[in-house]
């Protein structure tokens, strides 16, 4: 009996992603060096039923193109990105020109308004953002939030402390944080007093923290009426091999 309810609780807590689950992320690609080009690939894909994440081609790739990518450096100063569209992502480049931790920001407020009144179900605006950081170097990253809803991740000891912001304040206590590790596996967090999740990276590769927060707030958004907006953030977080440190 005990072990049934042991393995009960692991798959209630470390899942596999849903099938034919679809969003948006970023990956993050350079050196880590002063004056060498910095990659950022804006995606839109699925995971399939086999927890493998595939990048789409479609509609959904050209509206990823309507994200803002910007970057913030250690003083707080932000910087624009334009985007160009290649096969299977949109790109958007910069080359660090000071040693220290670099904010990558994008926010798509544009999406549609997902309509389902046909079906009986309510209406939905969707609005999403990403974050990443990228270290060139030595250096503190700022701790300030930077967007409506906002991560900071920082990793010591092959342990990642996750920080969740809602509307420039720390969330609320047992708010819920979504972990997708790199065969995206999911599993839960809930922050603390101080807006706080511990989770220990496994593997390396990618691992995306995501935050929503549905906002009760009814509009309407060219010409179609809503009853609420769903706002979500997706941390994109790349973890080295060398961060892994066994227990």
């Amino acid at each position: 009996m005990k072990l049934a309810v042991f393995r009960a609780i692991l798959l209630f807590i470390f899942m596999p992603f849903a099938g034919n689950a679809s969003a948006y992320w970023m990956e993050v690609k350079g050196s880590g060096k002063l004056n060498e080009a910095v990659h950022i690939e804006v995606c839109y894909g699925n995971i399939d039923e086999f927890s493998i994440r595939h990048r789409d081609t479609g509609i959904e790739l050209t509206r990823a193109g309507d994200f803002e990518i910007s970057i913030q450096d250690e003083r707080g100063n932000k910087t624009a990105l334009p985007m160009i569209r290649k096969a299977d992502c949109w790109e958007a480049t910069f080359i660090p020109a000071h040693t220290g931790i670099y904010r990558i920001l994008g926010i798509n407020d544009s999406h549609p308004v997902v309509d389902r009144s046909k079906t009986g179900g309510k209406n939905i605006r969707p609005v999403d953002y990403l974050c990443a950081a990228y270290r060139v170097g030595t250096g503190k990253m700022i701790s300030n939030p930077a967007q409506l809803l906002d991560i900071i991740a920082t990793g010591k000891n092959g342990l990642m402390a996750v920080k969740a912001f809602k509307d420039g304040r720390v969330v609320e206590p047992k708010t819920p944080l979504r972990v997708f590790n790199p065969e995206n596996w999911e599993k839960e967090l809930l922050t603390n007093e101080q807006g706080e999740a511990i989770f220990k990276p496994t593997m390396p590769g990618l691992y995306i923290i995501r935050e929503d927060w549905e906002d009760p707030s009814p509009g309407n958004y060219k010409g179609v009426a809503y009853s609420a907006v769903r706002h979500r953030c997706n941390y994109c977080l790349q973890v080295s091999a060398e961060e892994i440190v066994a227990e």
